[in-house]
């Protein structure tokens, strides 16, 4: 068997009630309870190990950010541990077998971590063991069946079944939607409805074929077809006249030859042969009128020196007395002066701007004559590819003066007479041999009749084939439903047998809460007919006519709360071999005395193998568990207030120490000493055994320093017990010790001006205190503590091997009655 985890050590720092470091050891006593009223901090205790168990590095209940009534991981951290340099974490030691480790998480920042030893324990949960008291009746009464079913398959470890039960389910609805589904059969009428041209919006066998036989009357009134079938005859006889019609030249050769002949030819404008003569006509004219302003700027080869000089000779500017090139005196020259070379200049610069832009007219015209040429050429050769064979001698010449064309550069352009007296001729055979096809049958063509038809047989056998499919789909379904109902069954039976071993130990821990009340309740599957079989019901037969019924509708709020614990417990005690801790918040709220006694009985009887660490506010439930459980292997802690360090438990005494660090920093402790005072007397009364009366209902457990003090000196003074006279009281102490005036003037608001504590009255008070409280010691062993066993009128020790007689230890000589 593997070792079991065991939580051996809990601290809280900074973390949400607790400020101060406070630490829990379960080393020696491994359960612990917490008794607090609400408001004390009690919970927080559980928070710490919900958060570093959780998944996400936060609380259920706060959530990972601050959204609508969720406050987020922010509030894990104490409000003012920043403030006060006080790191927010929680930390576990946990001992697994004989190897012991510690894991600490941090609860501020992003990277909230959870430790590997956390990690390894949470792991080994099958069932959550934190069970709080209000959220326990919402897998009765909220949760859903099929929410139930996936809780219960997680608990007993059913996931595999639940896949395949999950996987068919998703199987069958898929292949049902597509069985059922219309959306192809509704795209082939979409198509139909665009290839008929909205004359057939439905499908429909008949009218298909009399749509057909329409298209086929307009070409031949003698055919019909039968059906939407390539074999049918009529069809056959359409797609042969379609093949026959393609290999003469039908209405749209002959109209694409016509287009292709004009094109080169011309109609209403030129034809490329036309546009060719021209674009060369316009070219030489541009060479002509480039070479003419060439000719006239001859000195071109001066144009930059031109360019440069004539700055140096403008208007206005200052004249050289010399030429800047060859330093010849200007009036030495052939122009004679300044003014003479600026005029030279300009009509220079003039001529060569002609012939600039008479060169640029020369290269537009030899671009626009190639394009001419290249269009010329792609014209002649596609007519040459459109021509059937007899049309021989138009090819020749087409070849022949295509060669030509292609060949030309410059000079006269290709001679074009014969050809285009032959492509005219053409023309009048083309326009009359276009007239007698449309007067014969109009736009119609059996090409065109039969690819329209073809098409519609395509959409026929499209058709055909979703129908087929969606025929195999129905099939399909049908098989899967009844695989799916076997397969059920069987898992059915699987998951009703694991319910079982659940199921009977839940009903047993229910017995023992409710006792005679319990009435058995069981889960309950869906009818093996269900196709939904992942549900689980939860229902109790309340009476004969009310059988198989929830519990939420007839048990009471107690049974509620009863059920869904003992579900839990059961869960916990089944699922958690591994870690037998139970973790319980406040889970008594509904209960009256008689059941919270009764669950204190099932906590001993039946999980006294358990970790418990359970918190309550209700203090009667917390003496049951004192009585009935002892103190072997529990401890058990109060929480007297909630104090800025956080709740302060029962065990949390006030030290000696702590009252002087108070007057040290020049602060009263009247407070802390009557907080002293209460616990030492409160232990002293009960080590003794005294009686005290008892107190009204509303305050059964809580007693007054006052009465404390009264029944110890009843009590001491029935044993003839006379403590020590105190130095300086002149009364009976406890009866100084029964009023506190000292500690109350100091800790209550007083309405006397300067009416304040004195500190150092609380000195004196403090050391008469201490002497009276030093006198209840052994005189043997010197230990402070003692116990009255039943029939002893004394209070003896309580170490084992002293056990003597109470007796005051007298300081000094002095034995007066004081």
């Amino acid at each position: 068997m593997s070792d079991l985890y065991k939580l051996i050590g809990l601290t809280l720092s900074g973390f949400r009630a607790y400020l101060a470091p406070r630490s829990f050891d379960f080393r020696k006593k491994q359960s612990l309870a917490i008794f607090a009223p609400n408001g004390k901090g009690k919970s927080s205790l559980v928070d710490g190990l919900e958060f570093i168990f959780s998944d996400d590095g936060t609380l259920k209940r706060l959530g990972i950010r601050t959204t609508q009534n969720q406050a987020g991981h922010l509030a894990l951290a104490h409000n003012m541990a920043q403030d006060s340099g006080i790191e927010s974490f929680v930390e576990i030691s946990v001992a697994l077998g004989k190897q012991l480790e510690t894991g600490k998480r941090l609860a501020t920042g992003q990277e909230r971590s959870r430790p590997s030893i956390a990690t390894a324990m949470r792991d080994a949960f099958v069932v959550s063991p934190i069970i709080r008291g209000h959220e326990l009746r919402r897998f009765v009464e909220e949760r859903t069946a099929e929410g139930r079913y996936e809780d219960v398959a997680g608990w007993l470890d059913l996931g595999p079944l639940v896949a395949v039960q999950q996987n068919l389910r998703e199987l069958r609805r898929k292949t049902k939607a597509a069985a059922e589904s219309k959306d192809a059969l509704k795209q082939i009428d979409s198509q139909l409805a665009k290839k008929t041209g909205n004359l057939l919006k439905a499908w429909d066998d008949a009218a298909l074929v009399e749509h057909i036989n329409t298209l086929i009357a307009e070409l031949d009134a003698s055919l019909a077809a039968k059906s939407i079938d390539l074999t049918d005859p009529a069809l056959l006889a359409v797609a042969d006249r379609a093949k026959a019609e393609a290999e003469q030249l039908g209405l749209a050769s002959l109209r694409h030859i016509r287009s292709a002949t004009i094109a080169l030819i011309g109609e209403r404008q030129p034809g490329l042969i036309t546009d060719f003569a021209a674009a060369v006509a316009s070219r030489d004219g541009a060479d002509a009128v480039a070479e003419r302003e060439k000719k006239t700027a001859a000195n071109a080869v001066f144009e930059e020196i031109w360019r440069i000089a004539e700055p140096l000779f403008a208007e206005g500017a200052a004249t050289p007395e010399a030429c800047p090139i060859c330093d010849t005196p200007l009036a030495e020259t052939k122009a004679g002066s300044a003014k003479a070379i600026s005029m030279h200049l300009a009509r220079h610069r003039g001529e060569l701007g002609a012939y600039a832009a008479a060169r640029k007219a020369a290269d537009t015209a030899k671009a626009a004559l190639q394009a001419k040429q290249d269009g010329l050429l792609t014209g002649l050769r596609t007519l040459s590819s459109l021509l059937p064979e007899e049309r021989a001698s138009t090819k020749e010449l087409l070849a022949s003066y295509s060669a030509k064309v292609e060949a030309w550069e410059s000079g006269a352009v290709p001679e074009s007479a014969a050809i285009v007296a032959d492509l005219l001729a053409s023309v009048g055979d083309l326009n009359a041999a276009i007239d007698q096809i449309v007067s014969k049958q109009g736009e119609s063509t059996y090409s065109k009749a039969n690819a329209k038809i073809a098409d519609l047989i395509e959409l026929a056998d499209e058709r055909a084939r979703t129908q087929r499919e969606l025929s195999e789909l129905e099939n399909l379904n049908a098989a899967l439903n009844l695989q799916s109902k076997q397969i059920s069954t069987e898992i059915r039976k699987k998951v009703q047998a694991v319910l079982d071993t659940l199921q009977k130990p839940m009903n047993d821990i229910y017995a023992k809460i409710q006792r005679n009340a319990a009435i058995p309740v069981r889960f309950e599957l869906p009818d093996e007919e269900d196709t939904a079989q992942q549900r689980l019901g939860l229902v109790v037969d309340f009476a004969a006519n009310r059988a198989g019924v929830p519990p939420s509708g007839y048990l009471s709020d107690s049974q509620i709360h009863s059920l869904a614990l003992a579900l839990r417990l059961a869960a916990i005690r089944r699922c958690n071999p591994r870690v037998p801790l139970i973790i319980l918040d406040d889970i008594v709220t509904s209960y009256d005395a008689d059941h919270r006694l009764a669950f204190t009985s099932l906590l001993a009887q039946e999980f006294a193998e358990f970790q418990v660490i359970l918190v309550t506010h209700d203090e009667r439930f917390f003496a049951f568990l004192k009585d009935h459980l002892g103190d072997q292997h529990w401890q058990y802690k109060r929480i007297l207030q909630l104090t800025a360090d956080g709740p302060r438990l029962s065990d949390d005494r006030v030290s000696d120490e702590l009252i002087e660090e108070r007057w040290t920093e020049g602060k009263s402790a009247a407070n802390d000493m009557r907080q002293a005072e209460e616990e030492w007397l409160l232990a002293i009364c009960r080590d003794f055994g005294v009686d005290v009366k008892i107190r009204t209902v509303e305050r059964a457990y809580s007693y007054e320093r006052s009465e404390l003090a009264e029944a110890l000196g009843r009590f001491l003074g029935s044993r003839g017990l006379t403590p020590p006279v105190v130095p300086g009281v002149n009364n009976r102490f406890l009866t100084s010790l029964q009023k506190g005036d000292v500690e109350n003037f100091g800790s209550h608001f007083q309405d006397a001006q300067y009416g304040a504590g004195s500190i150092g009255d609380e000195k004196v008070r403090w050391e008469e205190f201490k002497f009276f409280r030093d006198a209840f010691v052994c005189g043997k062993c010197k230990k402070s503590r003692f116990k009255r066993p039943t029939g002893l009128t004394r209070p003896v020790c309580t170490t084992e091997k002293c056990e003597t007689q109470f007796a005051f230890a007298v300081p000094g000589a002095t034995n007066a009655v004081a």
